[in-house]
């Protein structure tokens, strides 16, 4: 097969994004610049297939409005100028203070009780969302799932080689759907599974995460998703949601019982994202841009010209 059809399946995180069609507008130009920043070759051959690159989008079942893209443009345009990260944002990252606020989380998230009070706003916000879904309140973890599955079955359907890429939340969510196709009774899930699980900024290796996963109760290989054949997870520095953990550690025993051919971290990432607020080094759109998110993506594409 010399020009195998693929599908990139992206999965967004909490906090309201843009209306679809702009959302997608602007992940597709975000990702095409990191690939383009890796491997320009395979930028122009993605660019020629714009359609294979599909937002699951989840958020207006989860809030109210959507976000005004106007609020991250000048922090958007900023990264798509700057082919590499400043100097000064790693000074940033490591301050004192963005320090403190580092080993801090990481403390909360062994010691699970002190959550409450070293959390700040914006991590309260981050549980309360993960909460809502992890506690399927009116059955809207079930409909976001949906939405994932229904995608996943038209790319087996139509024979695509799929890379499955999640942010944030958005991988917990990729996570209970391929789970919950994996272990379900009913018919839909491929043998085909996912060619590549690409994870950014991710917090499935954070206790309070793993012990609310869809499979988290039970032992062996029913605890895991099936058909998962490769998992790159890629995290930045400082990122407090995905806390610097490695997944080939914590995901071990997945390795152990042949349900993943390998499974790879990289977790010293710069992600440069400067908002209205400052820096923001788990903002989806510095995953996108950074080079090494596009090699992956281009590597994927690579391989599937090879088959």
């Amino acid at each position: 097969m010399s020009n195998p059809r693929r599908r990139i399946l992206y999965v967004p995180g909490v906090r309201a994004k843009p209306s679809p069609a702009l959302h997608r507008a602007v992940l597709g130009k975000c990702v095409l610049e990191g690939v383009r920043r890796a491997d320009p070759l395979t930028a122009e051959a993605l660019s020629a297939r714009p359609d294979c690159l599909r937002l699951v989008p989840w958020g207006h079942l989860f809030y109210p409005e959507y976000r005004d893209m106007a609020l991250d443009a000048a922090g958007m345009n900023g990264l798509l100028a700057d082919p590499s990260p400043v100097r000064a944002t790693v000074s940033e990252i490591f301050a004192p203070k963005q320090r403190l606020a580092y080993l801090l989380h990481r403390l909360g998230d062994r010691i699970p009780l002190l959550i409450d009070w070293l959390a700040d706003a914006d991590t309260r916000i981050n549980i309360d969302d993960s909460l809502r879904y992890f506690e399927n309140r009116d059955g809207v973890a079930d409909r976001i799932r949906d939405l994932l599955g229904a995608e996943l079955q038209s790319a087996w359907a139509a024979g695509d080689r799929v890379l499955l890429m999640a942010h944030s939340l958005g991988s917990v969510i990729a996570w209970d759907t391929l789970w919950n196709l994996s272990h379900s009774a009913q018919p839909g899930y491929s043998a085909a599974g996912v060619d590549l699980f690409l994870t950014l900024g991710s917090p499935l290796g954070t206790r309070f995460i793993r012990r609310r996963l869809l499979g988290a109760q039970a032992s062996g290989a029913k605890r895991y998703p099936q058909g998962i054949h490769r998992w790159r997870n890629l995290a930045a520095l400082g990122d407090l949601t995905a806390l610097g953990h490695c997944f080939a550690d914590d995901y071990a025993e997945m390795l152990r019982l042949g349900l993943v051919a390998e499974i790879t971290d990289q977790i010293n990432l710069v992600n440069p994202f400067r908002g209205q607020e400052g820096l923001n080094v788990h903002k989806c759109y510095g995953y996108f841009v950074n080079a090494v998110t596009g090699a992956a993506i281009a590597d994927w594409w690579r391989e599937g010209s090879r088959v």
